[in-house]
């Protein structure tokens, strides 16, 4: 049983701290890669896969429009999916010869509407972009410019979780924690091969690379990003590519939305799995393994470490108790300040919510793929900026 004890506990360990330790410090001693070739001009578009964006969705094509694309010509192309409100009309309404859009006739999800868009694409570069996030100036030529190199299959850029006067609280405040970690996380990977996957709210990929069916049931921003390596090509991680993204106030949404994204993303996993095959895919199978795979199953070893230290305790005491306080300690203050207010006051109370609620989230997710449910059509969470 101790056995057990240390083995789970350096699982845990290492996937939420250990991995990206390791892989800062082998990044270093990699050192800087070379610097990229001179730009060549490329033709982009991007895609937005958009339902019932009305209040969003001109917004963000102001800050596409805004953009200085150096020598790069990039166009627009949304695709309303079955929207029952005037997203159509509003992405129409600017009247710029780079925007197209059309509605597909009924809601099919956002797979069957980024299926029915690649269908119409013939660029050089497709741009996969949530309609709700804003580009930061110069994001679209950071994003293209790793395209000079002939390696380079697709490139992520950065999410830049943002709050609205003042709301969003202890949620927004460890969604910048989790996202700074990321960021940091994919740096790392970036300087020793390239990222591991993308995020939707924004990425790049060849047109050539992107399957021209998207299944419905997989999450779609992995799904599409991981083709690069799949097909020996690197996935460029490129911070200074900048999406920002309102964060839900509400928690209850979030955690729905972590339970879809997991679901969706555990199946993505298992359907690409033959990427974690060392012997074919090298570091990236790894990183894949390690940054994907474990890091979700520690939403199920946590509980099997919580039993082991009650059993450790009880028998040896010692440093066994203190970790079975330390882990009761952390659920309860997370679990606690979710139902009442006055722990929710408690220094790092927040944190420990966010841990116990994205674990909790995560296993949820995954037991739904096992069970057979499969998350294709959904209303989004309404977002602070909406509010």
């Amino acid at each position: 049983m101790i056995l057990l004890f240390w083995i789970c506990a350096g699982l845990i360990l290492f996937s939420l701290a250990g991995y990206g330790l390791l892989w800062c410090l082998l990044a270093a001693v990699a050192g800087r890669r070379a610097p990229l070739p001179p730009e060549q001009p490329l033709r982009a578009t991007v895609l937005i896969a958009a339902r019932n964006e009305a209040a969003a969705i001109r917004a963000k094509l102001e800050t596409i429009l805004a953009q200085d694309c150096g020598p790069h010509w990039v166009d627009v192309l949304v695709v309303s999916d079955g929207s029952e409100d005037a997203t159509l009309e509003q992405a129409l309404s600017l009247n710029s010869p780079r925007i197209r859009a059309f509605q597909t006739p009924e809601h099919g999800g956002k797979a069957q509407a980024l299926t029915a868009g690649l269908a119409r694409i013939e660029a050089d570069v497709v741009i996969f972009s949530d309609a709700n996030s804003m580009l930061a100036p110069g994001a679209l030529r950071h994003l293209l410019a790793p395209f000079s190199q002939a390696g380079t299959g697709g490139v992520c850029g950065r999410l830049q979780p943002q709050r609205r006067q003042g709301r969003g609280g202890w949620l927004a405040r460890a969604e910048r924690l989790f996202w700074s970690y990321d960021s940091g996380l994919k740096a790392a990977e970036n300087r020793l091969g390239g990222a591991v996957s993308a995020q939707g709210t924004l990425y790049a990929m060849r047109r050539r690379l992107v399957p021209d069916r998207v299944p419905g049931d997989v999450a779609d921003d992995f799904y599409i990003s991981v083709q690069a390596p799949a097909q020996h090509r690197r996935l460029v991680f490129e911070p200074r590519a900048v999406a920002q993204e309102a964060v839900t106030s509400h928690t209850g949404d979030e955690f729905m939305r972590r339970v879809r994204s997991t679901e969706r993303g555990w199946r993505g996993l298992i359907r690409m799995r033959h990427l974690m095959n060392p012997g074919r895919y090298g570091l990236y199978a790894l990183q894949l393994m390690f940054h994907k795979g474990l890091r979700r199953l520690v939403a199920f070893l946590l509980p099997v470490m919580l039993v082991l230290s009650v059993a450790a305790a009880a028998e040896h005491g010692g440093m066994y108790t203190a970790a079975l306080l330390a882990q009761l300690a952390v659920y309860g203050t997370g679990a606690g300040s979710l139902l009442l207010p006055l722990l929710a006051r408690l220094p790092g109370s927040g944190l420990c919510r966010f841990f116990v609620m994205g674990h909790a989230a995560m296993g949820f997710g995954i037991l739904r793929a096992m069970a057979g449910v499969r998350s294709v059509r959904w209303a989004p969470a309404r977002r602070m900026a909406d509010e």
